[in-house]
C-alpha cells in the first residue's frame, strides 16, 4: 500500500501534551524495538514500566491513521506514550522499519537446520508459542497416527491449536464487563491476530490461520454478553468470516474444512441473532462442493431453538438445493413460508425452470416480488420482468397493479435519462388491470398523484393528457 505522510501535529492531536512529551522521550531513548510493517499495520514492542515490553500497533490507511492499540493499562483518553513513540518512529525513521513479507520469503529459503534454530530462538523469547508448536509437531508425527488419514491428524492439530488461541483471546478480553473504550482496545488487539492469520496463510500454514480465525469468531461470540452488545463485535466477526473464506479457498484439499461444519453450526444456534447471518454465510461458503447430509440432519430438529429461525431455514434450503434435493426444498419452503428466500436461492443457481415453477406455486407479497425484481441475478433470465408481471396478474390483479406502479416510479426517478417508452408500456399494463377491476376512480387518482409527483417532467405530463390515458379510454 501507499503509506501516508504523518506529521507531529497530527500525532499531538491524538493525545495530551504530557503524553506527547513522554512519547518523545521514549522515541529518543530508543524504547521502540523491532518496528515492522505487515500490510497496512505497523507494529512493534516498546519498553515500559513492566519487565515485559508492551505490544504496540497502528493501523494505517493511504490518508492517515485508522486506529492504534497498546497492551499497556493506559486508559485516560487519547493515545498512550508508547503509541506516540511508535508514530514518531514512523515519522522520523520510516526507512529503518522492516516489512514482514521479505522476512517470510527469506525464511522459506533457509535450510532445515537454520529453520530449527529460528524456531528455537522464537520459543525461547516467546514461551507462549510452545504449546502451539508442540501440538503441530505431535499432530504430524507418523508414529502417533499410524495409518490415520492426514485429514484426521489435521483435525487433532487444529483442535489443540484452536484451544490454545481461544485461551489467549480470552485473556485479551480479560475478566468481567468491558466498557466501550475498553472493547475498542480489545478489538484492535484481536485485529492484530487477524493479521497474524493472514501472515500464516501466506507462509503456507493454512491450518494454523484457520484455527486462529475460528478461535477469534468463537470467543467474540462467547464474550459478547460481557459488552454493551453494540455492532462492533458482530462487525468484527463478519471480517473474520470473510477472511476465513478467502483462506479456505486456497486449500488444495477442501475436505479438511469438514471439521469446522459442526462447530460452526453449534455456534450458530448458541450465538445471539446478530452473529447468525455471518455464521450461516460462512457455512454456505464452506459447504459448496461437499456432501452435507449430516448437517441437514442436525439442523431440522433444532429449528425451534434457533434465535434466528429464518436464517437457519435459508441454510437448510441452500443445503437441499446443493444436494439436488429439489422436492425437499419445496416442502421446506411451504412449511416455513420461506418462498422468497427459496426463490432467491434458485436465482443464485440460475435454475430458470425451477424459478418459474416456484413463482407459479407461491403467491408472494408485493415486497417479496419487488425484492426479486431488484435482484441483479433476475436480469440474467431473458424477459424476466415481463414474464413475472404476467404471472402475478394470474395470481392477484391488485398486486400486479402495485408492481406496475413501482416499476413506473423506478424508471421516472432513475438518474439515467427517462425512458418514456417503457413508462408508457407500464402505464398501459396498469390501465388494463384497472379496467378489468372496474376501478375508474382509482385510475384517475393514480394519474393525479403521478402528475403532482412529477410535475416538472413535461413529456410525462403530455403523455398523461393524451387520449390513451384519459378517462375517456376507460369503459
Amino acid at each position: 500500500m501507499q503509506y501516508p505522510n504523518i506529521t507531529e501535529d497530527q500525532i499531538q492531536e491524538r493525545c495530551t501534551k504530557k503524553v506527547f512529551a513522554r512519547g518523545e522521550d521514549y522515541f529518543y531513548q530508543e524504547m521502540i524495538e523491532n518496528p515492522m510493517f505487515h500490510g497496512s499495520t505497523l507494529s512493534a514492542n516498546c519498553q515500559g514500566s513492566e519487565y515485559e515490553p508492551y505490544s504496540v500497533s497502528v493501523e494505517l490507511t493511504s490518508t492517515g491513521i485508522a486506529d492504534a492499540a497498546c497492551s499497556c493499562p493506559y486508559d485516560w483518553g487519547g493515545d498512550c506514550k508508547h503509541i506516540v513513540a511508535l508514530l514518531l518512529t514512523y515519522v522520523h525513521e520510516r526507512d529503518e522499519i522492516q516489512s514482514i513479507e521479505p522476512v517470510l520469503t527469506a525464511i522459506a529459503e533457509k535450510p532445515r537446520a537454520t529453520l530449527l534454530d529460528i524456531i528455537a530462538e522464537l520459543l525461547k523469547r516467546e514461551p507462549a508459542l510452545v504449546p502451539v508448536v508442540k501440538t503441530y509437531t505431535d499432530g504430524v508425527t507418523e508414529s502417533q497416527f499410524g495409518d490415520t488419514p492426514p485429514a484426521s491428524a489435521a483435525t487433532i492439530v487444529t483442535s489443540a491449536t484452536t484451544t490454545a488461541y481461544r485461551e489467549q483471546i480470552d485473556r485479551l478480553f480479560g475478566d468481567g464487563f468491558l466498557e466501550q473504550h475498553q472493547l475498542h482496545k480489545v478489538i484492535a488487539q484481536l485485529t492484530e491476530l487477524v493479521r497474524h492469520a493472514e501472515s500464516l496463510a501466506q507462509a503456507g500454514a493454512t491450518e494454523f490461520a484457520l484455527s486462529i480465525l475460528y478461535a477469534l469468531i468463537h470467543q467474540s461470540i462467547v464474550r459478547y454478553e460481557d459488552t454493551l452488545q453494540n455492532a462492533e463485535l458482530p462487525r468484527f466477526v463478519g471480517t473474520c468470516t470473510t477472511q476465513f473464506v478467502q483462506i479456505a479457498d486456497t486449500l488444495q484439499e477442501p475436505t479438511a474444512l469438514r471439521e469446522y461444519h459442526r462447530p460452526l453450526l453449534e455456534l450458530s444456534f448458541e450465538a445471539e441473532a446478530a452473529f447468525t447471518p455471518h455464521l450461516i454465510h460462512l457455512l454456505k461458503q464452506l459447504c459448496t462442493t461437499q456432501d452435507t447430509t449430516d448437517l441437514q440432519t442436525a439442523i431440522e430438529p433444532r429449528l425451534d431453538e434457533s434465535r434466528d429461525r429464518q436464517t437457519h431455514v435459508q441454510l437448510l434450503l441452500y443445503l437441499h438445493l446443493n444436494n439436488e434435493q429439489i422436492a425437499a426444498a419445496f416442502r421446506l419452503a411451504r412449511r416455513e413460508e420461506a418462498a422468497p428466500a427459496f426463490i432467491n436461492l434458485l436465482l443464485e443457481r440460475q435454475d430458470e425452470d425451477t424459478v418459474w415453477e416456484a413463482l407459479e406455486e407461491f403467491s408472494l407479497t408485493i415486497e417479496a416480488y419487488w425484492d426479486i425484481l431488484k435482484n441483479p441475478l433476475a436480469s440474467r433470465i431473458p424477459n424476466f420482468t415481463e414474464q413475472l408481471l404476467t404471472l402475478v396478474e394470474g395470481h392477484c390483479l391488485e398486486t400486479a397493479i402495485m408492481l406496475y406502479q413501482g416499476l413506473i416510479e423506478q424508471v421516472l426517478t432513475s438518474p439515467k435519462r427517462t425512458d418514456y417508452k417503457t413508462v408508457q408500456h407500464y402505464l398501459t399494463g396498469a390501465q388494463k388491470l384497472y379496467q378489468h377491476l372496474d376501478q375508474e376512480s382509482q385510475w384517475k387518482t393514480y394519474l393525479k398523484v403521478l402528475r403532482d409527483r412529477h410535475r416538472r417532467k413535461r413529456t410525462l405530463l403530455e403523455m398523461l393528457e393524451s387520449p390513451l390515458f384519459t378517462s375517456r379510454s376507460m369503459p
